[in-house]
């Protein structure tokens, strides 16, 4: 089965930031989508430069850091942007690759979402459940013989 077989079955669209973003724009896309885990920063032309997680942000900050400093970080003078936090994308996908390729880059890249581009432009991602959808329909086929009920003994 091939990424567009899945891309946007669960996941519709993207969240897609610029560099100097300030950083508090970032975690109000966050906020008001409890399900994104990823926002992607990109040029004018929609070329992925970036990758930002919540982790990521978390990361970014000190351990030890006071409630002053966090306030500082979301509204001072030295706000930080999307360029500060993000992580350049090691990997992507694209429409014609197989989900066994966007299974493999996902664990490469150690991320439950996969950036989708075409001709170099970020157009959407391949989630977790997309790919637990492909996989399992492209490798877990059977018919009424070969998919019957296992009894499980826990004895």
């Amino acid at each position: 089965m091939k990424v567009k077989n899945a891309y946007k079955k669960f996941s519709k669209d993207v969240d897609m930031v610029k560099l100097k973003t300030p950083i508090n724009q970032v975690i109000h896309i966050f906020a008001k989508n409890r399900e994104r885990r990823s926002v992607y920063v990109v040029d004018d032309s929609k070329k992925l430069i970036g990758i930002i997680t919540v982790k990521g942000i978390f990361t970014s900050l000190r351990p030890d850091i006071t409630l002053d400093e966090i306030n500082f970080f979301l509204k001072g003078d030295r706000l930080k942007t999307a360029e500060d936090v993000m992580v350049e994308p090691k990997e992507a996908v694209t429409l014609d690759d197989s989900m066994e390729t966007g299974l493999r880059k996902a664990v490469i890249l150690g991320m439950r979402d996969v950036p989708v581009c075409k001709n170099g432009k970020l157009i959407g991602e391949l989630d977790v459940f997309e790919l637990v959808y492909g996989l399992s329909k492209s490798h877990m086929k059977c018919d009424k013989k070969s998919c019957k009920k296992v009894k499980i003994d826990r004895g």
